[in-house]
């Protein structure tokens, strides 16, 4: 058992800083009975920075299909033959009627993610902005939008209208990318991420674990995401779906699961971590164990062409692990 480590890690965390990249690479050779002893110290690192608070976040697939890219494991991919629905952007009515259902079962945040390169389209913008200006009038949840490479100026014309959020997963390690996604470069997801930052938003960003990449590559994906300075971090575990490219690889083990999501946790303790994709495949009966690894977040819900877990259950697991599932309004975050 090697305590000095494994302590080293977690004064590392508990004083803010988070772990270096050396340690973070040390972290990837500790075994499942010193992983357990680690997570005693994530769970407290949680503790410190977001207390007993779960942050539940909910998505809907406002627009469906048909998307030029070839991202690996998309269904909604046109490179891909899937049972992927495929539909046009909703009206703003049904948008503000996903909105409310997610915060009557205790979302606090929502985001609208659509298909495609990116939302250029003047008709579908004004639509997105309509929508927009609804839930911010109607509700008290915070909304987010998740819409591909965007401009700073259309991102601009969101931010005018209410988005509180932009969400823009960089999907994979820099050094990994080419194997996952061909039709644009890691380049553009970052810059995607920039011009939301220029555009004064709040920026989720994170990734998909579990497509291949080595643990050094998570190591050097998390730390870049690090140096990207954003707000908030989904941490998705692949789910291979029938027809993408992706489709035979198997779910990620649940230790290395653990593993990662420590692993975030440690090198950024003050962040925002959900849980998003993939939590049900991976961690089954066993999904309290990814708050003690660090998690303070989950996307309740369903998923994009997935169903998710009943909602109902996930308050009632929060609940039963001494946590509180938070509603805060847009304003307070």
């Amino acid at each position: 058992m090697r305590k000095e480590l494994i302590e080293s890690m977690i004064d590392a965390g508990l004083a803010g800083q988070g772990i270096s990249r050396e340690q973070a690479l040390e972290l990837g050779t500790l075994d499942h009975e010193e992983l357990e002893v680690l997570f005693e110290g994530t769970n407290r690192i949680r503790d410190r920075y977001m207390g007993n608070a779960v942050k539940i976040c909910s998505i809907v697939n406002a627009k469906s299909g048909k998307c030029p890219e070839d991202c690996g494991f998309c269904a909604q991919s046109s490179k891909f033959e899937t049972d992927s629905p495929e539909y046009g952007l909703m009206n703003p009515e049904e948008i503000l009627a996903a909105a409310k259902e997610a915060e009557a079962f205790g979302s606090n945040e929502f985001s609208i993610v659509t298909s495609g390169t990116a939302m250029t389209d003047r008709q579908e913008l004004d639509t997105l902005i309509k929508a927009i200006k609804m839930i911010k009038a109607e509700t008290k949840i915070e909304v987010c939008c998740s819409l591909g490479l965007m401009s700073t100026e259309h991102l601009k014309e969101l931010k005018a209208a209410g988005l509180d959020r932009f969400h823009h997963n960089v999907e994979t390690a820099a050094s990994h990318f080419e194997n996952i996604v061909t039709t644009h470069s890691y380049q553009d997801e970052v810059q995607a991420v920039l011009n939301a930052k220029e555009a004064g938003l709040h920026v989720c960003v994170g990734g998909i674990f579990g497509m291949g990449e080595t643990y050094e590559q998570r190591v050097e994906m998390v730390f870049d995401v690090k140096d990207l300075e954003t707000d908030s971090y989904p941490i998705n575990f692949l789910k291979p779906l029938k027809g993408t490219a992706t489709e035979n690889m198997e779910h990620i083990e649940l230790y290395e699961a653990l593993r990662t999501i420590a692993l975030h946790r440690l090198a950024m303790p003050r962040m925002d971590l959900f849980v998003c994709g993939g939590r049900e495949e991976v961690f089954a009966n066993q999904q309290e164990k990814l708050f003690a690894a660090g998690a303070n977040g989950i996307l309740g819900g369903n998923y994009l062409t997935t169903k998710g877990q009943d909602p109902k259950r996930d308050i009632e697991m929060i609940e039963n692990l001494g946590l509180v599932p938070v509603l805060e309004s847009a304003s307070t975050t």
